[in-house]
């Protein structure tokens, strides 16, 4: 609500009243909030029923109709500009519309042109990554020259049949946060060339308002495009290895007239060679046959890393030309460059390792290959002895030899292993069916009930077997599926679940932190368990303190609750024990999560050290604190979601460079080993908002699980140990309606534990896939939102048969925002009645032995393997991403969907078929007969954690500027970051750590 009403106050108020503003809350803005901010000046907030009615390319062509008969040209927007300066952006950009428009310099009749403002011209193919050089030359001016005024002109290419343009590159520009900077998009039009024809004058106007240095970029050119010459100072050409032969370089114009001849993307395979290339083709085009490599004008790079000390050569040579050429005084830090003079070009993974998908998809095969043979022979070896004793019997000894003899053969030739996987089937069978069985759990012995008495007096079996007796078919069964607890773990990784503590785990957050922990104690009212998990606000899942800035001031306490001190932090678990076994918590908090990690790791230490002093009647002694420290380390209990590549591909949310990112869950993992943390998950690799970003339920699971191949890969080649911190594991899948939904858990352990022993020679713990899974966000609809319940129903069957580790189910009323009391009573009961009351529930291995559920295993598993191969070819998961892969596919299956829903291809109860004909529609002409009890915060508790935070930081201003700087030091040698957050998490906010890390390690650069 208050980011649209802020909006467009800062539109209205730079004279942009014109601008219209659209947005889709989907159910989460109710009719009374759609009718307000109409009132309020916002063109349009789509409904659900909009969506219903008008499918998304509706909405859309509903949107261009909005703006259809705005007039751009109009006089009135052009008059009083005679005394624009370049700090008044607003006005810049009107003066560009008039040039572009009306060819002619409105400012040139009174302003006068800088006496010097140097052009930078950047051209390059398509795909060369000129907006992230662009964008990060930009941070090096603006760090060396923090005074210098940019503007930056950019052309995109109209496209021939639609004559639209993206103009989207402005995404990408981290660097327009900063003051001082200011960027114009152009489409191409009718040129016909890769500048638009309203350059040469937007170069006038950005003269005449007193910038200090424009950028020009181009859109992609072909091999003899210059024009980027007759308007720049000077000249860079950007280009990949992928420009073919070594022949193509003579064809290219630009190796000819460009100043610098820019070799990006410098740490892809063949870069090196490329560059010897492209150095030979410049000493003979400008016959510099005396220069040294270093000296040629030809300058690798990697602008997508961080702090890449190729940029900052760039700059370093672009600032010297400029200076030499316009006695200007532009200042340059010197490169820091590797040994061999180049950039650093170390991956994340060595190349040896780029193959890791596709040898886990042959090794998925070849375990199966090697069942179905292990299971032929067994069941030949089962049909001789038959035979022979058979022979046997009926007095024909010498037959009854010769059979004994070559099933004797087959025997050693299977081996050992697999008879005696017999014969320890027939003993568990024997074991479980004698009504109590035992197993041990970290060497502690677990005595369990095997069967359930039935009212109509049957001893249902909790687990039941196969009964068939062919020896092949049994063979198969344990090598495919197998008894929960045991490998592969198809059924579950543990023999039988806890009847001492149900998989419940409800999501909740909303305002302070006092509230949200009365929520807390409400969700754990009369349970034997303590399962928290916590939802954070916006501000605080992107990494800022609370701040009565509009736009972060209308997320603060909204949608999750605001933890942005350590004292918000203990505030929250008052009154829970974090070190007690029957307590857990779950923190769903990606991109910046190493700050509240470090938070609820020291509130738990407090906690410790409290009931030290108040069972002791003293306080702790710096060895018995120490002591009480590691304490609380090996025995606090839960999870911290901290997917960094699912934040990258499915939300688009990362926070940090993914460089810095992926570096940092190292730090945690290794922070985790070296301390020994056993009973924390330091990753819940998530795939929930890949399917809420659209995908279906394979490409999840398939996404997923290539992801956490991926971090086993990178914390391996930072020299950990697989057995070390696979323990740390955790795993998040959405749950649907479709029908894979029943088997994606299922398919997940068997893939995971097969790749980890057979490939990866990981001990058992590693091998099991433990995973929480949540009801389908995207199932909920504001239409017959209370039919909600019923969907949530199935989806929980669904993930209780497959025996989830644990389960949150949606409310009703989750469609609209954080549910109420009542309908979170309701959503618990959901899992309540199916754990407690629901019969077939009471056997923990349901779907083993259905046809439709093996058949559905194997053609989803094979669907994954298929997905692992295609990023393989792309370069892994990684790789994937720097093409986007992954995100195309999940837009694509997005797309599918929606067009179905709206179709009625995809038949949703009260949505699409089966609809109430007297409901009210969800709009703002019905916003008075819409009556819905909705959870949302005050501006008093927003005011109340935004006056704390400034507080706490007066407090430890002192404390936090040491800390903040030691922060920037550790990250500047490479040391482990997240130590020295549990040093500092004390006295700094979550805002200052992230400004810190953005300062050192750089911030996500977002695509479109």
């Amino acid at each position: 609500m208050e980011m649209f009403t802020h909006t467009k106050n800062l539109l209205d108020a730079a004279g942009f009243g014109h601008v219209v503003l659209v947005g889709g809350g989907g159910g989460t803005i109710l009719p009374s909030e759609i009718r307000h901010l109409r009132d309020s000046g916002i063109a349009r907030i789509y409904s659900p029923d909009d969506g219903r009615e008008l499918g998304l390319t509706g909405m859309v062509q509903d949107a261009i109709d909005l703006v259809s008969d705005l007039d751009l040209n109009s006089e009135s927007r052009f008059r009083n500009l005679e005394h624009i300066t370049c700090d008044d952006q607003g006005g810049v950009s009107r003066l560009l519309t008039y040039a572009e428009n009306h060819g002619s310099n409105l400012h040139g009749a009174t302003g006068e042109e800088k006496a010097v403002c140097p052009v930078i011209g950047l051209t390059g193919t398509g795909g060369a990554g000129k907006s992230s050089l662009t964008d990060e030359l930009v941070l090096r001016i603006m760090r060396d020259n923090p005074d210098t005024k940019i503007a930056l002109l950019a052309t995109d290419p109209t496209r021939k049949r639609t004559g639209g343009a993206l103009l989207g590159d402005r995404i990408r520009m981290n660097s327009l946060r900063k003051d001082g900077t200011f960027m114009r998009s152009f489409a191409s039009r009718d040129s016909g060339r890769e500048l638009s024809n309203a350059i040469g004058r937007s170069i006038e106007v950005c003269r005449s308002v007193g910038f200090d240095l424009l950028i020009v970029e181009t859109s992609g050119i072909g091999q003899g495009d210059d024009a980027i010459t007759d308007i720049s100072d000077v000249s860079l050409y950007v280009t990949t290895r992928e420009y073919g032969a070594p022949s193509q370089l003579e064809k290219l114009a630009a190796l000819d007239f460009a100043d610098v001849v820019v070799l990006n993307k410098f740490d892809r395979p063949g870069a090196e060679d490329a560059l010897l290339e492209i150095r030979k083709q410049v000493r003979r085009n400008r016959e510099l046959w005396d220069h040294d490599d270093s000296d040629l004008p030809v300058i690798p790079t990697v602008a997508s890393r961080f702090a890449d000390a190729g940029v900052d050569r760039l700059w370093e040579k672009v600032s010297t030309l400029i200076n030499e050429r316009f006695s200007t005084q532009f200042i340059a830090s010197k490169a820091r460059m590797s040994d061999d003079g180049l950039p650093e070009r170390s991956q994340p993974l060595p190349p040896s390792r780029h193959g890791y998908l596709s040898e886990v998809s042959k090794c998925i095969r070849d375990y199966h290959e090697k069942t179905e043979a292990q299971a032929i022979l067994a069941s030949l070896i089962q049909d001789l002895e038959n035979s022979a004793s058979r022979m046997r019997d009926s007095g024909k000894t010498e037959a009854s030899l010769d059979l004994q003899e070559e099933a004797d053969r087959l025997r050693a030739e299977l081996g050992r292993e697999v008879i005696d996987s017999l014969s320890l089937l027939d003993q568990i069978s024997e074991d479980y069916s004698s009504g109590k069985t035992d197993y041990l759990v970290r060497g502690n012995k677990i005595e369990v009930n095997t069967t359930k008495k039935t009212l109509s007096g049957l001893d249902l079996p909790r687990v039941a077997l196969p009964t068939t007796s062919d020896w092949g078919d049994r063979v198969r069964w344990i090598r495919s599926e197998n008894l929960p607890g045991a490998f592969p773990y198809t059924a579950g990784v543990f023999p039988f679940k806890r009847e001492d503590e149900l998989p419940v785990r409800m999501f909740a957050g909303e305002g302070s932190a006092e509230r949200t922990n009365e929520r807390y104690h409400f969700l754990a009212n009369d349970q034997p368990f303590n399962r928290l998990s916590v939802a954070f606000d916006s501000p605080s899942l992107y990494g800022h303190d609370p701040a009565t800035q509009l736009d972060i001031f209308g997320k603060v306490c909204e949608s999750g609750v605001s933890i942005s001190t350590i004292d918000e932090m203990e505030r929250l678990f008052d009154g829970f024990n974090l070190c007690a076994p029957e307590t857990s918590v779950s923190m769903t908090i990606n991109g910046n999560y190493w700050w509240h990690l470090a938070a609820f790791f020291r509130v738990a230490q407090r906690q410790q050290i409290r009931i030290f002093a108040e069972e002791n009647g003293r306080e702790p002694n710096a060895t018995e604190v120490e002591e009480i420290k590691a304490f609380t380390l090996s025995n606090v209990r839960g999870t911290v979601q901290a997917d960094q590549l699912k934040e990258a591909m499915g939300q688009n949310t990362l926070v940090f460079n993914l460089d810095t990112s992926l570096r940092m869950m190292g730090d945690v993992a290794e922070f985790y080993v070296n301390n020994s943390i056993r009973n924390h998950y330091f990753v819940s690799i998530s795939g929930y908002h890949i399917a809420e970003a659209g995908a279906n339920p394979i490409t999840q699971a398939a996404l997923t699980l290539a992801n956490g191949l991926t971090y086993v890969e990178l914390f391996k080649a930072r020299g950990l140990d697989p057995d070390q911190f696979l323990r740390n594991f955790s795993w998040f899948f959405s749950n649907g309606m479709d029908p894979e939904y029943v088997v994606i858990g299922r398919v997940a352990r068997r893939i995971w534990s097969i790749a980890m022993r057979e490939m990866y020679n990981v001990g058992e713990r590693g091998q099991k896939l433990k995973y929480h899974i949540q009801s389908s966000g995207r199932s909920l609809h504001a239409q017959e939102y209370t039919w909600n319940d019923y969907r949530t129903t199935l989806q929980a069957l669904y993930a209780l048969a497959d025996n989830a580790n644990s389960l949150h189910t949606n409310s009703r009323d989750e469609a609209f925002g954080t549910p109420t009391e009542e309908t979170v009573r309701d959503a618990v009961a959901i899992q309540l009645i199916l754990s407690k009351e629901y019969g077939l529930l009471q056997n923990e291995n349901p779907l083993q032995g259905s046809h439709i559920t093996t058949w559905l295993t194997e053609n989803v598993e094979a669907q994954i393997l298929k997905i692992f191969e295609e990023m393989n070819r792309r370069g892994g998961v990684l790789g994937s991403l720097e093409v986007n892969y992954q995100r195309n596919r999940i837009q694509d299956e997005s797309m599918v969907y929606e067009h179905r829903k709206h179709t009625g291809d995809i038949p949703i109860v009260g949505v699409n078929t089966f609809q109430d004909p007297d409901s009210k529609s969800l709009s703002a002409d019905e916003a008075d007969s819409f009556n819905l009890d909705v959870t949302r915060s005050d501006s008093n508790e927003k005011k109340m954690v935004i006056l704390r935070n400034e507080e706490f930081k007066t407090r430890y201003a002192n404390e936090a500027e040491m800390g903040i700087e030691r922060l920037k030091n550790t990250a500047r040698e490479g040391g482990n970051l997240f130590e020295v957050i549990m040093d500092i998490v004390d006295y700094c906010t979550v805002g200052q750590v992230t400004e810190a890390l953005f300062e050192t390690g750089g911030q996500f650069r977002r695509n479109m």
